[in-house]
């Protein structure tokens, strides 16, 4: 039975991927558990729907990513009181395990108050950490985690652990994460991509490493260290490039130069404004920090900025549209080329994803889709699953649950 769920949890519409590959401070289980029928969850706890949901093999996607992610936190709880390793093996065994158990535990589950499912779910899952601890015949050992990859660690995180994980790092430092864990890539792509020599990526991707090693095992500060210092200590900053602006048509030969565009330098288009190049990162990853953009001729004094969320559309046919709504600098504001991570969002759930080497173009500078605006203002949702809704609210994907 805990096989059923985790196949259908790795398959339900890419989740495998996100996971494998993802790569994203401990949440609260409640927290965790957000809301997953909004009319219905005033009156019943969120917690004692999903555990009916599991026992009626009825979980959606969301729903799936939600219950599976909090067993995994309250197996690294026990394990970590229990002063035990933090093994990858062990974490999914004894998730597998209380999954098991609840399954089996669901007559007794269904009989009781919505008070008392929540705690009879973590004894469950408790004993079953302990349980495979105290197996004689296992050999877990410390040695695992130190040469675990990334795709094996990220894999017992949530899928909000994953987003704070990220989130946290540095950008520099979060692009290359999601180069080494998500992109098939050569080195020196991803050198050029970041804009670091390539011999310096050797202690960069040592330093990812040991930080989600850190979080894990949950010995990782909440506030990520301050960037280092470059250029001048205090500079003033004029209202910063729109995304949009950049993507939009260039006025014909001869027209009029925008108001706020730069000097003519190298790196602009021939009507003096800074140009821009969008691409994917990785095909498997479609959610969160996910797009690169590289800007040439802007300013030091500006940024990229963005005033909404536009639509970004792939050049290659087949390939998965984007939402774009964040942008965060990984290169010094002084460079000649300046790089930016884009927090994007897929719409289609039934296309390829965009690699290093696929490139968008502005489709929309606005987005019309009322459901659309919701779920990207609902906060309490993780990158994964606000890809899902979109897939859903743009009408390519199935309802996942826990959108609205």
């Amino acid at each position: 039975m805990p096989g059923k769920l985790r196949a259908r949890i790795a398959q339900a519409q890419g989740v495998g991927a996100y996971r494998k590959h993802a790569l994203w401070a401990l949440a609260l289980a409640g927290a965790m558990l957000a809301t997953a029928r909004p009319a219905i969850a005033q009156q019943r706890p969120a917690a004692a729907l999903l555990l009916d949901r599991l026992c009626a093999d009825e979980l959606r996607p969301n729903e799936e990513d939600r219950l599976f992610g909090t067993i995994s936190i309250t197996v690294r709880a026990t394990i970590k009181y229990q002063a035990g390793v933090f093994s990858p093996d062990l974490i999914d065994d004894s998730v597998q395990d209380a999954v098991s158990a609840m399954m089996q535990a669901c007559p007794k589950i269904r009989a009781i108050n919505d008070a008392q499912r929540l705690g009879m779910a973590v004894e469950l899952i408790r004993d079953a950490t302990l349980k495979r601890m105290r197996d004689p015949k296992a050999h877990y050992s410390e040695k695992e985690t130190e040469q675990a990859t990334a795709a094996d660690l990220s894999q017992e995180l949530s899928a909000p652990e994953i987003d704070a994980w990220l989130d946290g790092l540095p950008p520099r430092q979060r692009s290359l994460a999601l180069f080494l864990y998500a992109s098939d890539v050569s080195r020196q792509e991803v050198a050029e991509a970041v804009g670091v020599p390539q011999a310096a990526l050797v202690p960069e991707f040592s330093s990812v490493k040991g930080d989600l090693l850190k979080f894990f095992r949950s010995e990782t500060n909440v506030a990520p260290p301050p960037p280092s210092p470059s250029g001048p200590p205090m500079e003033y900053r004029v209202a910063g490039a729109t995304l949009t602006g950049l993507l939009a048509p260039k006025p014909a030969a001869g027209a009029p130069v925008p108001a706020g565009a730069g000097a003519a330098t190298s790196g602009l288009d021939p009507a003096g404004t800074p140009t821009v190049r969008i691409t994917g990162i990785s095909s498997d990853v479609y959610a969160g920090w996910s797009l690169l953009a590289t800007v040439r001729g802007l300013p030091a004094d500006r940024s990229l900025d963005l005033d909404s969320p536009i639509l970004v559309e792939p050049n290659a046919a087949g390939h998965r549209r984007m939402i774009v709504v964040g942008a965060d600098e990984i290169s010094d504001p002084h460079d000649s080329t300046r790089r930016f991570l884009l927090r994007a969002f897929s719409i289609d759930g039934d296309k390829e994803g965009a690699g290093l080497h696929d490139t968008f173009h502005l489709a929309a500078a606005d987005i019309d889709n009322p459901l659309a605006q919701e779920t990207l203002h609902n906060k309490s949702l993780a990158s994964i699953e606000v890809a899902r809704c979109l897939w859903h609210d743009y009408g390519t994907g199935d309802d996942p649950g826990l959108c609205h």
